[in-house]
C-alpha cells in the first residue's frame, strides 16, 4: 500500500520524520509555507498530513481549522505536532478530527505506532471501498443506477417483459431517462442483435411524417427522386422507438394505429402493403390521458401503446440515488475523459443534494461533466458547479442570512466567477491571498 505524507511542520523536524516514514514505506512531500497547504490538500492524492501546530497555524485557528480540512477530505490523517505548552490541546484537537497530537521533538516508537494504526485504517477503508463497489454495481442495472424501491420494481418488471412486449409505453418527466430505459428493453429482449432505431415525434414535419416512418416511391411527391425506406421498413425486426409521442400530429395517429393493430403499412405514393416485424417502445413526458380527455390523442391508440406503462420517477423523488449516480457518472467520465476525479466534497454534496433538479438525470450528468472539465484538482468542489445550482443548493427559505453566511457566498461566487483562480479571486475581492486562503478554510470553501 503506497502511502503519501505532506509535511507541514518546523523544518528542524522534517528531515528526522522524512527518513522515519520512508523506512516505513510511505512517500513523503515536505511543504514550509501556509498558502501552499490547501492547494495540495484538495488535489486528493494525500492520505496523511503533519501539521505544525504552533508554527503553520494560530493557536488559536487550528482546531477550526482541522474541522475545515476534514469536510474538505475527511479520509486524510492529520497528525498534529506541537510544543509541551500546546498539549493541554491536544485532546480538543483529536475531538475535531486530528489522528493523534505529536510532542516535539517526536518521539520515534509513538509514531511507529500512529503510523501502523493508520496503516490498518486504510486497509479498512480499502475493503469498506471494494465493498461499496460490490453494492455500487449490484445497483447498476443496463445503465441505470437506483436502490429506489421504486426504480428496482421497474428493472424487475423490464426482466420479465423484455422477451415477450410488442408495444410498450413509458412515461415521465425530461430527462429522466426514458430513452436510455427503451434501449435496456431493447438489449434484453429477443432481438436485441436487429436495429434500434429513434425516432423524435416533436421534430417531425406533419406533411412529412408518413414519409418518414413508412418511406416513399419515387415520384410519390414533388422532391421524391428515389425510393426512400422509413423508419419501420429500417427496424426490421428490431425496435423503434418513438420518443413524445404526445406531439403526433393527431391527422398521422390512425396510421400508426394500423401498424399496431395489423402489423402493415404501406409507404407513401405505394399500393403495396408492407409488414411492420419491429417491436414498439413510445415515451412522452405529456399526460397523455388529459390528451385524451381534450381530444388531442385517440382513445384506441393509446391503450394500444400502453399495453405495458412504465412510469419513471423524476429524480427529486428519488434523491437518495443521486450518491449512486454521481459516482456512476465520475467512473463514466473519468473514461471518457481521461481524468482522475476521485469524488465529490462534503460542501459540494450538501449543495447537490439540496438542488431540485427540474432537468432530472440527464440535467445531474451534465452538471457533474462540466464539473470535471472545469476542476483543477482530483475533486469536485463547490465553486466547480454552476451558479444556478450554488443559488438554488444555498437558498434557505424564507430565512434571513447572517453576515458571515453572506460572505461565504459572495466568496463562493467570486471563486466560481474566477474559475478557482486564487489569486485573481483575491483581487476581485480586494483583499489579500492569505487572507483569502483562511477565509477558504473558515467556510470549507476549499
Amino acid at each position: 500500500m503506497n502511502l503519501k505524507a505532506l509535511l507541514s511542520i518546523d523544518t528542524k523536524y522534517i528531515d528526522d520524520i522524512r527518513k522515519l516514514l520512508i523506512d516505513e514505506k510511505i512517500e513523503v512531500f515536505a511543504l514550509t509555507e501556509k498558502e501552499n497547504i490547501l492547494d495540495e490538500l484538495v488535489k486528493g492524492y494525500l492520505d496523511i498530513l503533519f501539521l505544525g501546530y504552533s508554527s503553520t497555524f494560530n493557536n488559536e485557528d487550528v482546531a477550526h481549522t482541522i474541522k475545515k480540512i476534514k469536510k474538505l477530505d475527511p479520509r486524510l490523517e492529520i497528525i498534529c505536532l506541537g510544543s509541551k505548552e500546546d498539549e493541554s490541546r491536544a485532546i480538543e484537537v483529536i475531538k475535531c478530527g486530528a489522528s493523534a497530537f505529536l510532542g516535539t521533538p517526536p518521539d520515534h516508537g509513538q509514531l511507529r505506532e500512529v503510523m501502523n494504526k493508520i496503516k490498518d485504517h486504510a486497509l479498512d477503508r480499502r475493503e469498506i471501498y471494494q465493498i461499496e463497489t460490490a453494492l455500487h454495481e449490484k445497483y447498476i442495472f443496463a445503465d441505470m443506477v437506483s436502490k429506489t424501491p421504486a426504480m428496482l420494481d421497474i428493472f424487475n418488471l423490464i426482466k420479465r417483459v423484455a422477451q415477450y412486449y410488442r408495444t410498450m409505453l413509458i412515461l415521465g418527466d425530461t430527462g429522466t431517462g426514458k430513452e436510455v430505459m427503451a434501449k435496456a428493453v431493447h438489449k434484453l429482449s429477443p432481438v436485441s442483435s436487429e436495429p434500434f432505431i429513434v425516432c423524435n415525434c416533436s421534430g417531425l414535419v406533419e406533411n412529412l411524417i408518413e414519409s418518414e416512418l413508412f418511406g416513399h416511391v419515387k415520384g410519390a411527391f414533388t422532391g421524391a427522386v428515389s425510393d426512400k425506406k422509413g423508419l419501420f421498413e429500417v427496424a426490421g425486426n428490431g425496435t423503434i422507438f418513438l420518443d413524445e409521442i404526445g406531439d403526433m400530429p393527431l391527422s398521422f395517429q390512425p396510421h400508426l394505429l394500423r401498424v399496431l393493430q395489423d402489423g402493415e403499412f404501406r409507404p407513401v405514393g405505394s399500393t403495396e402493403t408492407k409488414k411492420a416485424g419491429c417491436r414498439i417502445i413510445a415515451a412522452t413526458n405529456a399526460d397523455l390521458q388529459e390528451k385524451v380527455k381534450t381530444g388531442k390523442f385517440r382513445e384506441d391508440l393509446f391503450f394500444r401503446l400502453a399495453v405495458i406503462t412504465i412510469e419513471v420517477p423524476s429524480l427529486r423523488e428519488r434523491k437518495e440515488d443521486i450518491p449512486l449516480l454521481c459516482r456512476f457518472f465520475l467512473n463514466k467520465l473519468n473514461n471518457k475523459i481521461g481524468k482522475e476525479i476521485r469524488g465529490i466534497t462534503m460542501d459540494a454534496k450538501r449543495i447537490i443534494m439540496a438542488y431540485d433538479w427540474p432537468g432530472n438525470i440527464r440535467e445531474l450528468e451534465n452538471i457533474i461533466e462540466r464539473a470535471v472539465l472545469v476542476t483543477t484538482v482530483n475533486f469536485i468542489r463547490s465553486q466547480d458547479l454552476p451558479v444556478l445550482v450554488l443559488d438554488t443548493g444555498n437558498k434557505d427559505s424564507g430565512s434571513v442570512l447572517s453576515l458571515e453566511e453572506l460572505e461565504k457566498n459572495h466568496i463562493r461566487h467570486v471563486l466560481n466567477k474566477a474559475g478557482g483562480n486564487k489569486s485573481k479571486s483575491a483581487s476581485l475581492l480586494g483583499i489579500s491571498r492569505k487572507a483569502l486562503f483562511r477565509r477558504i478554510i473558515k467556510y470549507g470553501l476549499g
